[in-house]
């Protein structure tokens, strides 16, 4: 190996993403209460590392696909389960064209981050599907800084120059019967021969380490005060989460639950007129818990209100009987997180601790 090798931006970016990796993983041992917190915050740094490569170093935004954020297995950043998220990397300086059909999920929003390096994401520009333009369910969208004299049918959506990702939310009401949207994107402008170098890698390393420290300290960043405050819910405008990491038309609820294993937090939920809303469990590093293989959220669609027209979600290790349970698989501690589409006024919920019988 050269000696020249240890004089490069990437020999040290590398370096850098290494020592990201140790300071995060001293932020869980400070931060676990539990041996099951510890491992699990282990294992959401490496899920978080997982998808930091992928937006990183493995997405091109010369040559732009959608791929899903979340997997079955690796739901971190505190997305929402009853929903998809897709993104595709992009250039402020080059124009695409997106393609697809809305389907008939209860929501889609198509959102244009901003800002590159070391500059903090923002929202750039958002199309909700109400903003759609549908032609038998089929739409046909151009990005580009400057609009074309010809947009050949297509709907302008304006990118900005340092225009950096396409996030797309799908939000599902009953994935039985709800047909999911399709998009694809293309480039529209001639495929530069790309070659890798040392700035272009240490730039992606370095983003890398930067977007887990981001992921993995949200349980210190996002609220932080709930922890001390448990059991309660917080209302919060979209804009108080971070407008690159939510939409402007949710309404969201926050807190935490801890919880004794014979205790269930209920949740009495008049809920507004509004499409779609949800409820999702979350543990401590704002990881969704294991929502393939255990009832951890559920939405509209899920619940039914009682005589009163109120909906009770009780949230505990087994089902007490006093509402619509879901399962915090034992966990002493975790988030809860209401989403409600379409930015209605808060709702009215209330909190309380039943005590089942031991």
């Amino acid at each position: 190996m050269p000696d020249s090798v240890a004089e490069l931006q990437s020999t040290g970016a590398w370096q850098f993403f290494q020592d990201m990796l140790r300071d995060m993983t001293t932020v869980v041992t400070e931060d676990a209460e539990s041996e099951r917190e510890f491992v699990e915050g282990l294992r959401v740094i490496a899920r978080i590392s997982s998808l930091c490569a992928q937006l990183s170093v493995e997405a091109d935004p010369d040559q732009p696909s959608f791929f899903d954020m979340c997997t079955p297995m690796r739901m971190v950043g505190g997305p929402n389960p009853d929903g998809n998220y897709h993104l595709a990397m992009i250039r402020g300086d080059r124009s695409y064209r997106i393609t697809g059909h809305r389907g008939t999920s209860a929501y889609l929003g198509l959102q244009i981050l901003a800002g590159t390096g070391l500059t903090p994401r923002r929202m750039a520009g958002y199309l909700s599907d109400v903003d759609l333009n549908l032609t038998a369910g089929q739409f046909d969208l151009l990005l580009s800084e400057q609009k074309p004299a010809d947009l050949d049918g297509a709907q302008w959506l304006q990118i900005p120059a340092d225009a950096s990702s396409v996030v797309v939310r799908e939000y599902i009401g009953d994935r039985a019967t709800e047909q999911l949207a399709a998009l694809d994107i293309a480039p529209l402008d001639p495929d530069p021969v790309a070659v890798l170098t040392d700035t272009a890698l240490s730039e992606q390393l370095t983003a890398m380490a930067w977007t887990l420290m981001k992921l993995a300290t949200l349980h210190r960043t996002i609220k932080p005060e709930l922890i001390e405050q448990p059991n309660t819910l917080l209302t919060a405008q979209a804009a108080d989460l971070g407008d690159a990491d939510t939409t402007p038309d949710n309404l969201y609820m926050i807190g935490t639950f801890r919880l004794d294993p014979d205790q269930a937090l209920v949740l009495d939920i008049q809920p507004p007129a509004t499409r779609y809303w949800n409820v999702t469990l979350e543990n401590i590093w704002h990881e969704c818990l294991e929502p393939h293989r255990r009832h951890s959220s559920v939405t509209n669609k899920g619940v039914h209100a009682d005589a009163d027209g109120h909906v009770r979600i009780a949230i505990s290790a087994r089902d007490l009987g006093v509402g619509h349970w879901l399962d915090t698989g034992g966990r002493h501690r975790g988030f809860v997180v209401l989403r409600w589409l379409d930015n209605p006024e808060p709702p009215a919920v209330t909190t309380s601790i039943h005590q089942g019988q031991k």
